[in-house]
């Protein structure tokens, strides 16, 4: 026997469903004929890719194995049919890109303005986030591209980055601060700091931290973990707390009202916004469309960044 696509397509089906009567009804099939599909591909692989139990299914570690693949596939076989009617003068389908904060504030506006104007019907699926909690989505081709601060040295060579422009990463601090005048990290020795919560240490991160200790004799004294970017910032704003976070926060009007940079980072490593895809896997004519204007967005922020 040899594998069908509607193989890949029931079995993605029953996983996500959980049971075989589920997906049946989900795919619109009669169940019979879907448990027949299931046993030829486990036949097929020589593995069984499902537990059965009273109240459904649950993936085995083959099973595991198979999914990441047959998502893959599934991504791919997305984007070849939306590829085929772009060129074919198709405006419809939908591109998925990851984002990191900064990014966004400081190329998306512009670049979704003109990816609109060309594709009003495109269907955009944005995660904002750092590429080590995007990375496995976008091997796998679940995320087209990603924009935001990277580090080759920390990932495999089958993604390729194109660096945008370099920036900075700043200490804030709410307006009126005790420490707003302080000049030099051991100026901020005893400071407490809230941190954006990551999946995974970044290297950004570390370098902070290293310098910090380096600078002052201890690690910075951090009190809170924040899920998010918006979260930090609040908090400063209406605390004692610090954070380090990048120089776009700053360019928001709500930021720069109520926050201050201090200025003790000069010796603070500098980031590099990117864009990173996968190495020999095409872009759509759609995303290859967005990652253009993200890309000309970076760099009318560059030439704006070094005006300043």
């Amino acid at each position: 026997m040899t594998m069908k696509l509607t193989h890949i397509r029931d079995v993605l089906a029953v996983a996500e469903c959980g049971s075989m009567r589920a997906a049946a009804r989900s795919l619109g099939v009669a169940q019979p004929a879907l448990t027949r599909s299931i046993q030829e591909i486990e036949r097929e692989l020589g593995a069984a890719l499902f537990e059965r139990h009273a109240r459904g299914v649950q993936t085995t570690e083959a099973g595991h194995a198979f999914l990441r693949r047959a998502q893959s596939v599934q991504s791919e076989l997305r984007r070849a049919k939306e590829e085929i009617e772009q060129i074919q003068g198709g405006v419809a389908g939908q591109v998925a890109m990851a984002v990191s904060t900064a990014s966004t504030i400081a190329m998306m506006p512009a670049a979704l303005a003109a990816f609109r104007r060309r594709y009003p019907q495109a269907v955009l699926k944005v995660t904002e986030s750092l590429f080590a909690g995007i990375e496995t989505q976008l091997a796998e081709g679940n995320i087209d591209f990603y924009v935001g601060p990277f580090d080759a040295s920390l990932s495999s060579s089958s993604f390729h980055c194109e660096k945008l422009f370099a920036y900075r990463r700043l200490i804030l601090a709410r307006t009126d601060h005790p420490l707003a005048q302080a000049t030099c990290l051991p100026d901020l020795r005893d400071a407490h700091w809230v941190r954006p919560l990551t999946l995974l240490p970044n290297r950004s991160e570390i370098d902070f931290d290293e310098l910090f200790e380096r600078e002052t004799g201890s690690a910075p004294n951090i009190v809170m973990y924040a899920h998010s970017a918006l979260m930090t910032l609040l908090t400063v704003a209406n605390s004692d707390l610090l954070t380090i976070l990048p120089q776009q926060w700053l360019e928001v009007p709500l930021t720069s009202e109520r926050l201050v940079s201090i200025d003790a980072t000069r010796d603070v490593p500098i980031l590099s916004m990117c864009i990173v895809r996968r190495h020999a896997m095409p872009l759509t004519p759609m995303a290859e469309s967005l990652c253009d204007e993200m890309r000309r967005a970076g760099t009318h922020y560059a030439h704006r960044i070094e005006r300043v």
